[in-house]
């Protein structure tokens, strides 16, 4: 069949379409079941875990270029369905045209966001915008091309936000609002925008992906552009900053991400957690414990591209020439290096109830830098689904980002964008110098030749600086990646970990006076050493690798996954059984 056959289910638990259409009651208990296409407790704070600038203690086998169209299965279209189906049907005359209206525009809005899903995925697909019987012949059509999928997104996102009734912020921040909607659209049409723009000329098969394709890339972008500055403008919404730094690892930024109901006042969508609701997260267990989750780790090479908080670019060495110790690099930073991992000032409330001085678990850390930016800073969370915080889907911060990096595209940034947008984000985050209110003018070499050697405006690298840094462990990495054409950055870029002085020699990492780290080769060692309690033995996949400048004659850890990335991995391949069962679909190149 040209998509699936739950092109031509009915919704599950379907009721009379008069109980169901027939007053707005019935209009809003539909639309809520749209949310379910949101991520949820299990996974909106692990979105997407395919990092360039995080290591990780296992692959699979589509990072290791072992994907085919026989073991691919993420084909379905039964929620675009049970959307169709909503808009297709609310036609009741009983109810105002304003009110149904409202609810048509929520339901388009959730077809636009599963529909760029669909975009970001598989690249052309085709475009179903009514519930199928099974004697329709759309049922087995082939794919459109991205032209036509961007142009019906983009109507959809207009229509919803002309039409949704909401203004306001809404209670929790979870429901949408018009403002959803033209924030949606930044995101999307950004990412149309670059992709077009990068593909062209910059990946293997960018001239299959953009064949029959009119719409240009500026003209995408200035979209983008468009709908944050609308909200910029006119929305409710702005960056929270009403929490200074404390050490301790908390502040405006990761208030965030651990607050027990959203910060509004940014959060556009947030997913509710609230042990009142048992309803409950795991990001704790899965931050802090060894036996769950991949053990996501930040690299040495990405907490590199954390600014001084003078604004000056950070030097991994002292004026003497020395490597820096773990204290001295995550001291006077930018202030979210230390809100998203365990800085040296970090503490935690312990058992009895008391915040103390606690370092990385290099137990559970492959590298050194130990994520907190989801995690509750409570032992008492750390083994099971415990938490309460509220995790943010869509913040004002990314419009502002979105905005930056459309404008920057399209060569027509100005000061006053870049103070409004970038310089506010790093205001927040304590940055006091640099260029907060003007545009750079310097490329930051070591930014560039790390992860973006093909970029070599100052503004566009300084955008893709704050994007990264902003928005670590949003679900965006992965995305960006793709859309920049940077795929095969994600396969080279160093999984490297923090300085250590010495083997077999204790480490204090966070300068509280006790010891934290053991490094040794000896599997042995851990059995019967003094220091066995914080002993890390290497194995296959770590090393310590010896800096050959190092005054001191340091280490640095290592850390390697088998990563292998091919063009054809820009988009997923269409199943193998799904072409079998309508052989007008194409299968997408290099697959």
């Amino acid at each position: 069949m040209a998509v699936s056959c739950d092109l031509t289910e009915d919704p599950q638990a379907q009721a009379g379409r008069a109980i169901v259409f027939g007053d707005e009651t019935g209009l809003r208990n539909f639309t809520y079941s749209f949310y379910d296409y949101l991520p949820d407790y299990g996974s909106a704070h692990k979105i997407n875990t395919t990092h360039d600038h995080s290591a990780k203690m296992s692959t699979g086998t589509y990072e290791q270029g072992a994907y085919t169209t026989s073991t691919s299965t993420s084909w379905s279209w039964s929620a675009i369905r049970n959307v169709n189906y909503f808009i297709q049907y609310n036609t009741d005359p009983n109810v105002l045209e304003s009110v149904r209206n409202n609810y048509t525009g929520i339901a388009r809005l959730f077809r636009a966001y599963l529909y760029y899903d669909k975009l970001v995925t598989y690249g052309n697909v085709p475009w179903i915008d009514k519930p199928l019987d099974p004697t329709d012949e759309d049922l087995y059509k082939t794919q459109d091309n991205r032209d036509v999928i961007i142009k019906h997104i983009i109507e959809d996102l207009d229509y919803a936000a002309a039409n949704i009734l909401e203004d306001k912020i809404t209670p929790f921040s979870n429901a949408v609002n018009k403002w959803t909607a033209l924030a949606l659209k930044s995101r999307i049409c950004l990412f149309e925008g670059t992709f077009r723009k990068y593909h062209a000329s910059g990946s293997q098969y960018g001239s299959q992906y953009l064949q029959g394709c009119t719409i240009s890339a500026n003209e995408l972008l200035q979209e983008a552009a468009d709908a944050a500055k609308k909200i910029m403008d006119e929305g409710p919404y702005k960056l929270h900053t009403g929490t200074a730094y404390v050490a301790g690892g908390r502040g405006a930024y990761r208030d965030l991400f651990i607050s027990d109901d959203p910060v509004t006042e940014e959060v556009m969508l947030a997913y509710t957690q609230s042990k009142d609701l048992s309803v409950l997260g795991e990001a704790n267990w899965y931050y802090n414990s060894t036996s769950y989750g991949p053990h996501l780790s930040m690299t040495r090479a990405f907490a590199k591209t954390y600014l001084n908080a003078d604004g000056t670019i950070y030097n991994e060495k002292t004026p003497a020439g020395a490597y820096k110790n773990f204290v001295q690099e995550t001291t006077g930073r930018d202030g979210r290096l230390c809100q998203t991992i365990r800085g040296a000032d970090y503490t935690r409330k312990d058992a009895s109830g008391s915040f103390i001085g606690t370092a990385t678990d290099m137990s559970l850390s492959l590298t050194g830098y130990q994520y907190t930016k989801y995690v509750m800073d409570d032992v008492g969370y750390d083994n099971g689904r415990t938490n309460d915080n509220d995790v943010p889907l869509l913040r004002y911060a990314e419009v502002l980002l979105n905005y930056a990096e459309a404008k920057a595209e399209l060569g027509s940034i100005t000061a006053e964008d870049w103070s409004r947008t970038i310089g506010a984000l790093r205001r927040r985050a304590g940055i006091t110098g640099g260029d907060l209110d003007k545009l750079p003018t310097v490329v930051d070499t070591y930014l560039q030749q790390t992860f973006y050697p093909n970029v070599s405006d100052p503004v566009i690298l300084e955008v893709r600086r704050d994007r990264a840094i902003e928005l670590i462990l949003e679900g965006f990495r992965l995305t960006d990646l793709k859309r920049w054409a940077c795929g095969k950055d994600w396969e080279t870029a160093p999984w490297d970990g923090v300085y250590i002085p010495a083997l077999d020699t204790p480490v204090d990492l966070n300068g509280d006076g006790s010891y934290d780290v053991y490094v040794t080769a000896d599997g042995n060692y851990q059995k019967t050493g003094q220091y066995k309690s914080i002993a890390m033995t290497l194995n296959e996949h770590q090393k310590a690798v010896k800096i050959a400048d190092d005054p001191a004659g340091g280490y640095l850890l290592e850390y390697d996954m088998p990563r292998k990335w091919n063009d054809n991995m820009y988009l997923y391949p269409v199943p193998e059984n799904v072409i079998q069962k309508n052989d007008n679909l194409k299968q997408n190149p290099g697959w």
